[in-house]
């Protein structure tokens, strides 16, 4: 179960919906870090996850790629022309009614049934709260506050911020879809087993393997990590881990860096 991914999606949504009214009109105009989108797209984008997961008819837009990024571009365009007013009620209305159903999907009964998230992979349902977690976290951290992105930094929030909490749930998600993901460009570099340290807000170790009799890869949480290790700040894991920045940069490297590289350029999370 995911109780802690619930408990974290309702913080950061609370928050969200608490700075949603505070913006500008030249707030919601500004670019975010994440490319191509303004801060109004950032928002929309955040309460449509919600939607997704509150209503199991809700039409989608055409999506012919299959692939999760351009559905969610496609409902960004969508919604490019509403009003900020008309984004703060839709992100009010379906992060409550979201927030709702990732409760009842902790559940015995729904939360191992599996989902389908196109290009994403398959993961229980229970899982979806990690998602949530994962990417509000990201969205606010990484392209829509300070230093990266064009609003206010966390420190202006006050004690309300705490992404403390939500660390976990965030990286749970990541560390799930990373064999999905990515496992295709890894397991063609993966020579042998790799370590991934990660320290700051959480601590935790985990080994990226292959499975031979499958050809798939395999993550592993485990105190035991082999010799070629990359270790990172946790915070800097949501923002090089989903490509926004260079691992170089925030990563160290212990054992043979050529092995390490290729592996950690092929990892590219959603």
């Amino acid at each position: 179960m995911s109780e802690s991914g619930v408990a974290a999606a309702r913080a950061l949504s609370h928050l969200t919906a608490e700075m949603l009214p505070k913006l500008s009109a030249d707030d919601w105009a500004a670019d975010s870090a994440c490319h191509g989108w303004r801060v109004h797209d950032v928002v929309s984008h955040m309460g449509f996850f919600f939607n997704f997961i509150a209503d199991p008819h809700l039409v989608l837009p055409e999506n012919p790629s299959g692939m999760s990024e351009r559905l969610n571009d496609a409902a960004v365009r969508e919604r490019a022309e509403w009003s900020s007013t008309k984004v703060i009620d839709y992100y009010q209305e379906q992060s409550t009614a979201g927030l709702a159903a990732l409760e009842a999907l902790q559940s015995e009964e729904m939360r191992d049934v599996p989902v389908e998230m196109l290009d994403l992979g398959t993961y229980r349902m229970a899982q979806l709260s990690d998602a949530v977690a994962f990417d509000h976290l990201v969205h606010l951290t990484a392209d829509l506050l300070a230093p990266y992105g064009p609003l206010a930094d966390e420190d202006s929030l006050g004690d309300a911020f705490d992404t403390a909490n939500a660390i976990d749930p965030a990286i749970d998600w990541m560390i799930a879809g990373l064999p999905q993901m990515c496992g295709g460009g890894i397991y063609s570099v993966l020579e042998r087993p790799v370590g991934l340290e990660l320290r700051g807000s959480t601590e935790r170790r985990f080994v990226i393997d292959l499975d031979p009799d499958d050809k798939s890869v395999t993550v592993t949480e485990t105190d035991d990590l082999p010799d070629d290790v990359a270790t990172s700040d946790a915070r800097a894991f949501l923002r090089w881990g989903t490509t926004r920045s260079a691992w170089r940069s925030v990563v160290d490297i212990s054992g043979e860096r050529g092995h390490l590289a290729a592996v950690l350029d092929a990892v590219d999370i959603v």
